[in-house]
């Protein structure tokens, strides 16, 4: 594929790409707070602007009125400054400062008529502000250019229709306002593209993360959770068990191993093995809560977690797995008899620790083994 002109690629950041409202965003709070120091610098730059007005203002009546245009700027900034912080949405934020600047801007021009012809420090200070608003990046490129082209058809028309320069100076400043403009667009599309390359690495890296922890927490054939994930899983659940207890809804854990499991195995093969653990897998999955988990720990054995559950509700949900394990034959062909299951059923006890509540549960299981399988014991965990 053949790449990209230079100039296609730098004008791409123009245009809104996919994932455009999540970037804003997710940006905002560091673009309010870039415009809160930038706002703020300017309420600190101003009086020392004030205090040199009068070298450059015309005489007369022209005084007061910079006096209170300046005034009005700092008002404006002081404004700015009390309602950035609490702004929550990129729009509230957008029509703000936008608003704000062109205000700014506004005042900026209208100061300029009250300027002698030799201003030439002005003019370096407005140079000054395009560039940065530009290069800051606390807009999107388009209202920048807005903005900044406005202002600078503004000046160059203030500066030409109303200064006695002479025509080099004139051409001096028309130049003076198209290179800033030119040198601002190259460094917000510098600025927009990394800030978007380094969100897109950021969530890419996240993303990849979370692949990786969910293949890490899971079981590769039957996709149910594994044995890290109960570790990490349990202590979260018996926290949120002891906040919500009311007496007769218990965290409760269930131990499962399917009976004979080496026989279907040996005698059927190891890819009816799989599909047996896959199936059973899926008929727990569809007899359980959402807030209830299955776990295989490895080979034929399981662990379920049942969060602020009642007893009978624990048990009844494995009585319909025995059911539906003996009726359906968990729908797999090459099976000539029932799967059958047996159960360890217990309680979480707030003095558990993981090894003590799965040792409780392992010896019900064990029980319901040696009492004929198929069946379920319940542990209360009460001596």
């Amino acid at each position: 594929m053949p790449e990209k002109p230079v100039i296609s690629r730098f004008l791409s950041v123009l245009t809104r790409g996919s994932g455009e409202a999540e970037f804003r965003q997710e940006v905002l709070p560091k673009h309010r707070r870039l415009a809160f120091k930038l706002c703020l610098l300017l309420v600190v730059a101003m009086p020392i602007f004030m205090l040199s007005d009068h070298m450059v203002v015309k005489l007369g009546h022209w005084e007061p009125f910079l006096l209170a245009q300046r005034l009005t700027q700092i008002s404006i900034c002081l404004v700015f400054l009390f309602i950035i912080r609490n702004v929550k949405s990129y729009s509230s934020y957008l029509f703000l400062v936008s608003s704000s600047i062109f205000l700014f801007f506004v005042l900026l021009e209208l100061g300029s008529i009250t300027f002698r012809d030799d201003y030439d420090l002005y003019i370096l200070f407005d140079i000054i502000i395009v560039i940065c608003l530009y290069a800051s990046g606390i807009l999107p490129l388009k209202q920048s250019l807005a903005l900044c082209l406005y202002h600078s058809v503004v000046a160059i028309f203030i500066v030409l229709s109303m200064k006695k320069l002479q025509v080099h100076d004139q051409i001096v400043v028309i130049l003076a306002y198209s290179f800033s403009n030119g040198v601002g667009i190259l460094l917000g599309i510098a600025h927009h593209k990394g800030a978007r390359q380094e969100y897109l690495l950021k969530h890419s890296l996240h993303e990849s993360s979370l692949q990786l922890k969910a293949l890490a927490y899971r079981d590769s054939l039957t996709n149910a959770l594994n044995r890290r994930a109960f570790q990490e899983h349990f202590s979260d659940f018996k926290r949120l068990s002891e906040r919500i207890q009311d007496g007769e809804n218990d965290l409760y854990l269930i131990a499962a191993d399917i009976d004979h499991f080496k026989l279907i195995n040996d005698n059927l093969g190891h890819d009816v093995g799989d599909k047996v653990l896959v199936a059973f897998t899926q008929l727990i999955e569809s007899q359980i809560r959402p807030q209830d988990h299955v776990y295989r720990f490895g080979g034929e054995e399981f662990t379920i977690l049942m969060l602020d559950c009642p007893k009978d509700i624990a048990i009844k949900r494995v009585e319909q797995v025995m059911l539906l394990l003996y009726e359906s034959r968990l729908g797999v062909e090459e099976l000539d008899l029932p799967v059958t299951c047996s159960f360890g059923i217990t309680p979480v006890l707030e003095s558990d620790t993981v090894d003590s509540v799965c040792i409780r549960a392992d010896k019900a299981l064990y029980q319901a083994k040696n009492n004929g399988r198929n069946q379920y014991v319940f542990n209360s965990g009460v001596s």
